[in-house]
């Protein structure tokens, strides 16, 4: 059985509107690249960062197209649409992990019993320096029902390495990668199996915290509701179970300077245990915290 991929390749973060989302990541700090749709109905304007990954604000740009592509299997907006319909329009759905072999990714989630869906791949051109090219993935669904908000896939890029040129990857905020992705559930232990299929790690960390799973780049942890809120003053107590996304961790090069420009910029923000936090806002639906690079 082939492992699955071993480090964070992006976050999909669902948004109501991409223009407000935009002015959001812009105020916080981020070069945010142009908008750019997808062939069946939703459309993104990603951050790219120095350290490989990215983030993909989310909007739907023909909603009557991307309902029927749902209705036709894709996965993708299964999954999008889900959650928009039981948690918000707005938050952190998926996490995808990078592959260097989507279909056997795919293999080795239906052994596991967490495949969703069949492989899925899509290809659309994108605007470089140097011109137009052709880019694409193949992605591979892992999911659990008894974690209906939050979705992990294996993501195999084709031909996407210019999309992180110097340009993009330069934010004002200072920020240069990933530190963590931040899951909570009442009993983490209950989803250790679907975390070690999407991270491909039989590894783990376990403390009456919950589980930490420290890969190659960022890192995922899933805590209970009360070390979320101890050591990310993040409140995510709720009436439901399941694993839930729940925020981002970024590696900044100085929390002090970040700070000064967000709150130069009416941005709320406080500082917690060393991170800097800055709470859930329209457009970016889900807590960031800022830690400084120890380099």
């Amino acid at each position: 059985m082939d492992p699955a991929p071993t480090s964070i390749d992006h976050l999909v973060l669902p948004v109501r509107d991409l223009d407000l989302a935009r002015a959001r990541y812009e105020a916080l700090g981020f070069h945010v690249a142009a908008d750019a749709q997808h062939p069946f109905g939703t459309e993104n304007a990603c951050i790219f960062l120095q350290d490989g990954t990215y983030l993909e604000p989310l909007g739907v740009a023909d909603r009557t197209l991307a309902e029927i592509e749902a209705r036709k299997g894709n996965p993708f907006l299964r999954r999008d649409q889900a959650y928009r319909f039981r948690v918000d329009d707005e938050g952190l759905s998926m996490v995808a992990m990078r592959s260097r072999n989507a279909a056997a990714d795919l293999k080795t989630f239906s052994e596991l019993g967490f495949a969703f869906g069949e492989l899925f791949p899509f290809s659309r051109t994108a605007e470089t320096l140097d011109g137009p090219i052709k880019i694409g993935v193949e992605l591979a669904f892992a999911a659990d029902d008894r974690a209906p908000d939050a979705t992990f896939f294996a993501c195999e890029r084709m031909n996407m390495d210019a999309l992180w040129s110097p340009e993009r990857t330069a934010h004002e905020n200072g920020v240069i990668g990933l530190s963590a992705v931040l899951m909570s559930e009442e009993n983490p232990t209950d989803f250790q199996y679907l975390l070690q299929a999407a991270t491909g790690m039989r590894d783990f960390a376990s403390s009456s915290n919950g589980l930490s799973f420290h890969m190659e780049g960022a890192d995922i942890f899933c805590f209970t509701p009360t070390a979320m809120q101890q050591l990310f003053a993040i409140p995510c107590a709720r009436s439901e179970r399941g694993a839930r996304f729940e925020g981002a961790v970024f590696i900044c090069r100085s929390v002090r300077e970040l700070k000064a420009h967000l709150e130069a910029g009416g941005i709320e923000c406080f500082d917690h245990l060393g991170r800097l936090i800055v709470p859930a806002a329209p457009g970016q639906g889900v807590p960031f915290i800022f830690e400084e690079s120890s380099q």
